[in-house]
């Protein structure tokens, strides 16, 4: 079984934002690794902003606690966001809900 040279690199990436001291320059080190190694990159852009907004946050704060419970806040919306465009989706098709 043979690896993919592009998946050791990734590996490798992932090494180095893990061995970076500091949580933002890991979390941009990570936004940077996976640009290059994304085939498409249509939903690329509200990532990078995202991630730098969390870098930003993280910096400004001077805890991790505050930030991971924003980001688990604009997570759960996100989740509610979707499963209720899923439903409304389903009920406009005219699909058992």
């Amino acid at each position: 079984m043979g690896f993919d040279r592009r998946f050791l690199l990734l590996c490798t990436g992932e090494v180095l934002v893990v061995a970076a001291d500091n949580v933002v320059a890991a979390l941009i080190l990570q936004m940077v690794i996976l640009a290059v190694f994304l085939g498409n990159l249509r939903g690329y852009l509200t990532f990078a902003v995202g991630v730098s907004l969390f870098a930003v946050l993280l910096a400004m704060s001077g805890t991790v606690y505050l930030p991971l419970l924003v980001l688990a806040a604009a997570l759960g919306c996100g989740y509610l966001i979707l499963a209720f465009r899923d439903y409304r989706l389903t009920r406009w098709a005219g699909g058992d809900t």
